[in-house]
């Protein structure tokens, strides 16, 4: 309730059209959003609800329970999520893999491929019509500087399926 009302006073204040983010988070800790139903809940308590958005991370969503790994479980995700928040609410994607395995609470981003999560998750957001308008970030470890970047980068193009 305490992110809600901070939001309303925010947007009360703010006479911008920007939209403001909500990201999914790993559970780690104390932190909430963890669950779709947590987002959604903030979302209701906030009175300009067409000016909050949700950023979808795979390695929070991953490591906070929801499995991504195989079509049906993805499928599933992407069910609940649009049943629980509405795909109309996603708006930017974190592109990351896993150092924690499913559910394990641990927000500890890997590059792509080289985690819990493997490739087939990127391969199907990154195929999904659904999402194909809607922007995507890297968002990995710098432990290699613009290089890993590059590779991460190519692994994901790699992925795109070409008609």
């Amino acid at each position: 309730r305490l992110i809600a009302k901070a939001l309303n006073q925010i947007i009360l204040r703010d006479n911008s059209k920007i939209t403001i983010l909500l990201e999914t988070t790993s559970g780690q800790g104390s932190s909430i959003g963890y669950r779709f139903e947590q987002l959604a809940e903030i979302i209701n308590l906030v009175n300009k609800k067409k000016r909050i958005g949700v950023c979808f991370d795979t390695c929070h969503v991953f490591s906070s329970g929801y499995e991504i790994r195989n079509r049906k479980d993805y499928e599933k995700t992407f069910e609940e999520f649009e049943k629980i928040i509405g795909i109309k609410r996603l708006k930017v994607f974190h592109l990351n893999d896993s150092k924690g395995d499913l559910g394990s609470r641990i927000d500890r981003h890997q590059h792509i491929g080289k985690g819990y999560l493997g490739l087939k998750p990127f391969k199907f957001i990154l195929n999904d019509k659904r999402f194909q308008n809607i922007p995507m970030i890297i968002e990995t470890p710098k432990d290699g500087g613009y290089k890993k970047d590059v590779e991460n980068l190519t692994i994901l193009r790699s992925l795109i399926k070409t008609i």
